[in-house]
């Protein structure tokens, strides 16, 4: 997977009884990408780099591309990778509306070190989302046509040992790299996520649990703020820098203050802030 750029905090746009889960309780919880908004997750990449690639091949190597595509990828659809999603927009306006109940909610504000920490940790490494248009100036794109012209050229010895073991390896970067792509009509999310890997999630994670709704029963993971922190070495408290109360909250900065003064984080009655963002609800 891909590693973190440089931004010291990210934000979590959510609803005050997700908040209380996330602070008081120190638990994040894994949703499936396959059941968010986005309904190319982690299908875009993939795609992309198929139509990039096939722009460079000869009809025989593009034919072997489809052999490879469809014999190391024939399970795909049935993985799902699971992932907490954070921005680096801090109260903005598309966020509020879209992820905290149009402004109604709150937005945490994560110290971004920590939290990368954490996620090593907890087998959900922190990554940044890449919103490329294409696959044309990516390295990995070149590696792919000389795996296939290596394939072709082998003809039927392409199941020898050595070439096997390249397949299989580059087949599984692909996959642990397809959550970490997105149609660039999303980048006004300038996302980061805490992202497990696709298969052996309960390996990694533990066992799953349950959310369920009226109409629908959804599947997560938990990762452990607290605990996690405890084990680095940390102050619980000095991973949230901030926490926003929305432009169309009815809760007080008092009332939150005394919120966290008793469930036990005194320390962030300091670090409340109204928001400035002039959201209309309709």
């Amino acid at each position: 997977m891909n590693g973190c750029g440089e931004r010291t905090t990210l934000y979590h746009y959510t609803d005050f009884n997700a908040m209380r889960g996330i602070i008081t309780n120190g638990e994040i919880w894994l949703w499936n990408l396959r059941r968010m908004n986005d309904s190319q997750e982690m299908k875009y990449f993939i795609r992309e780099l198929k139509v990039t690639v096939k722009k460079r091949l000869s009809p025989e190597e593009s034919a072997c591309m489809d052999l490879l595509f469809a014999e190391n990828l024939k399970d795909f659809d049935s993985l799902s990778s699971y992932a907490a999603c954070f921005s680096e927009y801090a109260d903005d306006a598309a966020q509020w509306a879209r992820y905290a109940k149009n402004g109604m909610g709150v937005c945490i504000a994560f110290n971004r070190g920590l939290l990368a920490q954490i996620g090593d940790a907890g087998h959900a490494p922190l990554c940044q989302v890449n919103y490329a248009g294409s696959c044309d100036d990516m390295p990995i794109v070149q590696e792919l046509c000389e795996l296939i012209r290596e394939c072709v050229h082998a003809g039927s010895r392409k199941d020898e040992a050595p070439l096997s073991g390249k397949i299989s390896e580059f087949f599984n970067r692909l996959i642990t790299s397809s959550p970490l792509f997105k149609h660039p009509s999303f980048i006004s999310e300038k996302e980061y996520r805490l992202v497990s890997l696709p298969y052996n999630v309960n390996e990694y994670l533990g066992e799953p649990r349950f959310f369920v709704e009226e109409t629908n029963i959804k599947k997560y993971y938990v990762l452990n703020l607290r605990t996690v922190c405890k084990s680095l070495g940390h102050s619980y408290s000095e991973l949230f820098e901030q926490v926003c109360i929305g432009p169309q909250a009815r809760v007080t900065r008092d009332v939150l203050a005394d919120y966290f003064a008793s469930t036990g984080i005194p320390e962030l009655r300091d670090k409340i802030k109204i928001s400035e963002c002039p959201l209309r609800r309709f």
